[in-house]
């Protein structure tokens, strides 16, 4: 038999926390004299080391009784054991789904709110809602590249782009970049200012289509919203987007100019 100052030396924990599964009905002490001194045997301190191996794996002491209260209605030890685990297992499974929805969705809302430059609250629920009615992989909702408008090679291109809400680092800096052109709308597309971060623009957006620059006018002209259409990236309005093509319009132009 072990008195409590000796399980609780060979078992690392407090006399405060002995007490306490003994109240909760947890671990029970062996044997109990008139004087109050309790004593555990052998089985109590297995049991002891079982408790604070489960509560070290991060499970709650409520599901530590539960595992216990298995063992009595188990074939035996080990599949009880076996089975409350591959419930945790399970249970943290579901966690991390729910946290990767989360991240993403929140990543998406910073995104959204930089891209667009304020937060327009009904058009980011929509389009949280119309994200998750789709399959979430990897972290992030995979983009869908109609097969009639691409050739095999260019749809393989599109599937390295960068996905906004990701966390792909290239996602990020193009938002803020997208935030920085919409905040200089006021400047004249062929301004110094303008024309800095239509270079920028163009050489990251080229980076990101493996320099193919017949691909990426393809894409960005689909991009491109009719009258009182919202465009298939969110943020991309035509008045943004017309922006855009003029400023980079006088980029390239003055780049060809410099060329010649």
């Amino acid at each position: 038999m072990y008195s409590i100052g000796e399980i609780t030396k060979m078992a690392n924990i407090s006399r405060r926390t002995l007490h306490y599964y003994n109240e909760i009905g947890l671990l029970q002490p062996t044997k109990v004299e008139s004087n109050q001194y309790r004593y555990y045997d052998d089985a109590a301190l297995m049991k002891l080391q079982k408790i604070l191996l489960l509560k070290s794996l991060g499970l709650t002491l409520e599901q530590i009784k539960a595992v216990f209260d298995k063992m009595g209605q188990a074939n035996s030890e080990n599949e009880s054991w076996i089975e409350s685990l591959e419930e945790q297992i399970q249970w943290i499974q579901r966690e991390k789904d729910l946290l990767d929805w989360k991240q993403y969705l929140l990543k998406t809302t910073v995104h959204a709110i930089r891209m667009s430059g304020k937060i327009e609250a009904a058009e980011i629920v929509r389009l949280i809602q119309a994200l998750q009615a789709r399959e979430l992989e990897d972290g992030w909702v995979r983009p869908i590249f109609s097969q009639e408008h691409y050739t095999e090679e260019e749809l393989e291109i599109l599937s390295g782009l960068p996905v906004l809400g990701s966390l792909d680092p290239r996602a990020e800096h193009y938002a803020r970049l997208i935030s920085s052109v919409r905040e200089n709308m006021h400047e004249p597309p062929d301004s110094p200012k303008a024309q800095q971060l239509a270079g920028q623009l163009y050489e990251l957006a080229l980076g990101f289509f493996q320099g193919d620059a017949r691909l990426l006018d393809k894409y960005w002209g689909q991009l491109f919203p009719e009258e009182g259409e919202q465009s298939a990236v969110y943020g991309h309005d035509r008045e943004l987007m017309a922006y855009i093509e003029e400023m980079i319009g006088h980029y390239l132009q003055a780049r060809e100019e410099e060329r010649q």
